[in-house]
């Protein structure tokens, strides 16, 4: 699972793919939302906030 910023969505689903060997489901952090989790506040890779959630 990746939370990411815009820059590094294409590097998280080229990781994904790399390991887990299928595409990976991407959403949008601003329209879902889970009760037992909370989106981190920066990207996996950089300081930036987040957008989306590649699982």
């Amino acid at each position: 699972m990746y939370v990411v910023c815009n820059v590094h969505l294409e590097i998280a689903i080229e990781e994904f793919v790399e390991i887990y060997e299928q595409p990976p489901d991407i959403y949008e952090l601003d329209k879902v939302s889970f009760t037992d989790w909370t989106s981190p506040q920066i990207c996996h890779y950089c300081d930036r906030v987040p957008r989306f959630l590649v699982v």
